[in-house]
């Protein structure tokens, strides 16, 4: 069975139903700069600030902060960016286009990481994004702040997110642009009001909380690769509504660009905050508490656009990824599934204490999990030369006669045994504030779960074979080469 669909226009405000069938280059009418649009507008959100913040949360000052978040973002924006190219050459999104080097059934692999992220994240956002609508009731009209108000609220930002979600494509990048303009507008009202207040909070005095700099420092480093490394098995959903003769190298620096920026507006605005607030773990309630009544409300509003807009993606990004599980289904029966579950996780987060700790350790799965099967994407990309047959790629049942990615039995040894060895690898080298790896004492305690899981991943599938066996022509799309 194929998934080739019934051709559909991407069109503002009227609801996808494509899923994750191909997507025929004259059905695309996306662009490099409007991939890069999305991925800047969707970091303008409270969930970048606290993220931002955690270096501070975690003992550091702004300079070491900064420092993290320079170069974190930077490594996690360039494994990002390099994911992007592969939707626009598949036509499909990143875990179906994960097939082509793990295997039909090996992409499940990518499928059941991207689970852990979409839910993970969604239930994070919602966290993040119904407190300050019931801090702002509360100083506005004197509303209680306690369980009931948030659940009213958490369901009032459900509903706007899961409608904007399930509109799709089209809508979200034209609300993402709409959400570049509010987000930086709301970012630089509290950053500029933080401003009275830097400095002023006895931070110097926070223990470092792995105990000392430099295992504390690369902690804080991997909190910020992963930020942007998250997006990158959610790439293709964007990237495959550019034509495939778009420029791989114009998909990749718009991408890296607007994913750099729009994280240096908020990260390095969360860090400043940080260090403005009494208690930098508990960034939201004191953000709300230093602004001006005047300026609460457009504060409130301008962030809540950017918050959905954030949310709605990731909701889109776990549809489509439940959708390459549950294919059979309609598009509408998958978001329901999954919106269904990530509320339980959201309502079940806000009755549990230490999101601080959450959010850390959400991170550190995230790169450990997803890095080396997206340096293994990356790798297989470049060695295909952008090459993809699509019509095998869209083959879950195998009917087609020699469908070249079905390898053994449906997997790739070379790709799973790559990821495996690397992911446990990596886990061994982690260390958070959580758990520790045996493997990490012999870096002094850093954290370097990212390096040697990208790397002994990258290494790996190198070593395994540098060529993808081909055993049916198929239909090939892309130019010859890059």
């Amino acid at each position: 069975m194929t998934m080739q669909g019934v051709i559909q226009t991407d069109r503002f405000m009227r609801m996808e139903t494509r899923g994750i069938a191909f997507i025929p280059d004259a059905r695309r009418a996306s662009s490099p700069f409007s991939v890069g649009m999305v991925f800047f507008g969707t970091q303008l959100t409270y969930g970048t600030l606290v993220v931002g913040a955690l270096p501070v949360a975690f003992g550091l000052g702004f300079w070491a902060s900064l420092s993290t978040i320079l170069l974190g973002t930077l490594l996690g924006t360039i494994v990002f960016a390099a994911m992007v190219p592969i939707g626009s050459r598949t036509g499909t999104n990143g875990t179906v286009s994960s097939g082509a080097f793990f295997g039909i059934r090996g992409r499940y692999i990518g499928s059941l990481i991207t689970q852990i992220v979409d839910i993970g994240y969604f239930a994070m956002s919602f966290w993040i994004s119904a407190p300050p609508l019931t801090e702002a009731a509360h100083r506005l009209i004197g509303t209680s702040t306690g369980t009931i108000p948030t659940v009213i609220a958490l369901i009032f930002a459900t509903t706007c997110t899961i409608a904007l979600a399930v509109l799709g494509h089209a809508t979200i990048v034209a609300y993402e642009k709409l959400t570049a303009v509010a987000g930086v507008i709301a970012i630089a009202a509290l950053v500029i009001y933080a401003g009275t207040n830097f400095g002023s909070q006895p931070h110097e005095a926070v223990h470092y909380a792995l105990g000392g700099f430099w295992p504390t420092w690369t902690m804080a480093l991997t909190a910020q690769i992963a930020n942007a490394v998250s997006y990158g098995p959610f790439a293709s959903d964007y990237s495959r509504y550019v034509p495939s003769t778009a420029k791989p190298w114009s998909l990749f620096l718009w991408a890296a660009a607007g994913m750099f920026f729009g994280n240096m507006v908020a990260l390095i605005g969360g860090a400043f905050i940080g260090l403005a607030v009494a208690d930098p773990n508990n960034l939201i309630h004191g953000m709300i508490g230093f602004l001006p009544l005047w300026l609460l409300v457009p504060v409130t509003v301008l962030s809540f656009i950017a918050n959905t807009a954030n949310a709605s993606m990731v909701v889109y990004n776990g549809i489509l990824d439940l959708h390459a599980m549950l294919w059979r289904l309609k598009w509408v029966q998958v978001a329901l599934i999954f919106s269904a579950v990530g509320i339980g996780l959201a309502c079940l987060g806000i009755v549990m204490a230490d999101f601080t700790d959450r959010i850390d350790a959400l991170c550190s799965i995230v790169t450990i999990l997803v890095t080396p099967w997206m340096m293994i994407n990356i790798i297989g990309f470049l060695q295909q030369r952008g090459r993809f047959h699509t019509r095998d790629l869209q083959d879950f049942v195998h009917k087609i006669e020699g469908n070249i990615y079905w390898y053994a039995h449906g997997f790739s040894p070379r790709a799973l045994t790559a990821w495996a060895i690397s992911t446990v690898i990596g886990m061994l080298f982690c260390n958070t504030h959580l758990f520790a790896g045996p493997l990490a004492r012999l870096a002094g305690g850093a954290d370097l779960s990212f390096v040697s899981s990208a790397t002994l991943g990258g290494l790996l599938y190198l070593a395994l074979g540098k060529k993808v066996e081909r055993s049916n022509p198929g239909e090939e799309v892309g130019p010859k080469s890059l």
